[in-house]
């Protein structure tokens, strides 16, 4: 019983260590450049850097989208209500807008077909010893084990 108990502390012990180890995603992707750099004379700071996620259509503009269809939706709704109360050339005018507010509307339906994806990760802010260069970026597959451009 005695041998049981100090190999189950051992083994928590060791799990607790091995998790206090474990790299993050952004250590990962920091070695990789490093590692793309090894060879390099540009000193890089990873300081203020950032790992972010990559999608192939950002998840917010998809949103606003969405929003922006639905809000176009009402406003050719109340256009179509109205036009019969126009003379022709008002009513000429509303439908050229109306026209231009389709056209606006078939173009988001085609962006909400298209769902955000994860795509991968981009490590950004990462700086140079150079003293008026823009801080570098990076882009990562989705498991982190290569730079892809």
């Amino acid at each position: 019983m005695k041998k049981r108990y100090h190999f189950l502390l051992f083994m928590g012990f060791m799990l607790t260590l091995s998790s206090c180890v474990k790299k993050t995603d952004q250590d990962r992707a920091i070695d990789l450049v490093k590692t793309a750099y090894k060879d390099s004379s540009q000193n890089l700071n990873f300081e203020n850097s950032i790992l972010d996620s990559l999608y192939n259509i950002d998840p917010k503009a998809y949103a606003d989208s969405i929003k922006k269809g639905n809000e176009l939706d009402s406003t050719l709704a109340v256009l179509e209500s109205e036009i019969e109360h126009f003379s022709q050339q008002q009513s000429d005018s509303v439908g050229r807008i109306s026209a231009r507010l389709t056209k606006d509307r078939y173009r988001l339906l085609e962006t909400a077909k298209v769902k955000p994806q994860f795509i991968g990760w981009k490590l950004i802010g990462v700086e140079t010893d150079e003293v008026k260069s823009k801080a570098l970026s990076f882009k990562f597959n989705k498991d982190i084990t290569e730079i892809v451009p």
